[in-house]
């Protein structure tokens, strides 16, 4: 009885053994080698960053393959706000493969304490307490003006009439080189408690001001028609005055240039 007992023992001993012994092989053949993180970068902030995030990338090398949790590349990741991951995967058995973008800042809105909050391209928050618009490129962020905004847990920002804003700007990508380049700021005007008064006043940077009525009402068409008249004015005439794009009584959309210094 002792004789088998100690058989079994030496049996079960030894397949322990075997075990550590195929677990210790496979750790070494399914261990983390190399981090390959690809950047699309910007701005010369963001190329810092850049260079920065893939040091704290490499920290993962060493690490399981089979075992490494990518929640927590993901949580490394979003310490530097201005990059968003666009794919994320292991390739077995030792690389980690990353690609990620810089994420363009686009708006800014003043908060209570009059510091600045950024929103990128798609309306999500980026960073909070800046000074100025100024964005990484060296130029100025949209300022948004007469709107409610918050940012929800999402990262979202919301607001009354915000999705129509971003309706509306991306019509304007589709047409001019770089919205914020030419685009100084957009006020939402409420008007009086007749929804028909509600518009957008973007100012633009030669000093044109263009006016969109009742924009939660086929924003996308109004805007690619207040494109297409800022774009057929003549350098002259886009220092002053106003377009004016509405939908009258039949339906019709218009857009309607008057230039008048008074209202550069």
């Amino acid at each position: 009885m002792k004789t088998r007992t100690k058989v079994i023992l030496s049996t079960l001993a030894a397949l322990l053994l075997l075990a550590a012994a195929i677990a210790a092989g496979l750790n070494a053949v399914f261990t983390v080698t190399y981090v390959r993180a690809d950047f699309t970068t910007f701005s010369e902030e963001g190329d810092r960053d850049a260079e920065e995030l893939k040091q704290k990338l490499d920290r993962f090398v060493g690490k399981s393959t089979t075992f490494l949790d990518l929640g927590e590349i993901e949580k490394t990741v979003k310490e530097y706000p201005h990059f968003s991951i666009l794919s994320l995967g292991k390739k077995f058995p030792a690389t980690v493969e990353i690609s990620l973008a810089e994420r363009r800042e686009e708006y800014a809105f003043c908060a209570e304490d009059g510091s600045f909050t950024f929103l990128d391209e798609e309306g999500r928050f980026l960073t909070e307490g800046n000074q100025d618009t100024l964005n990484r490129s060296g130029g100025q962020n949209i300022l948004l003006k007469g709107f409610s905004l918050s940012v929800a847990e999402t990262g979202e920002a919301e607001g009354e009439y915000f999705a129509d804003l971003l309706t509306v700007m991306g019509e304007f990508a589709k047409v001019l080189p770089e919205v914020r380049v030419n685009v100084v700021s957009v006020e939402l005007d409420l008007g009086t408690t007749d929804l028909n008064f509600v518009t957008f006043r973007i100012r633009m940077k030669e000093g044109v001001v263009i006016v969109i009525r009742t924009p939660f009402l086929r924003a996308a068409e109004k805007a690619a028609m207040a494109a297409a008249s800022y774009n057929a004015l003549g350098d002259e005439e886009r220092l002053y005055g106003f377009i004016t794009v509405f939908e009258t009584a039949e339906g019709e959309l218009r857009s309607v240039y008057v230039r008048s210094d008074l209202f550069s």
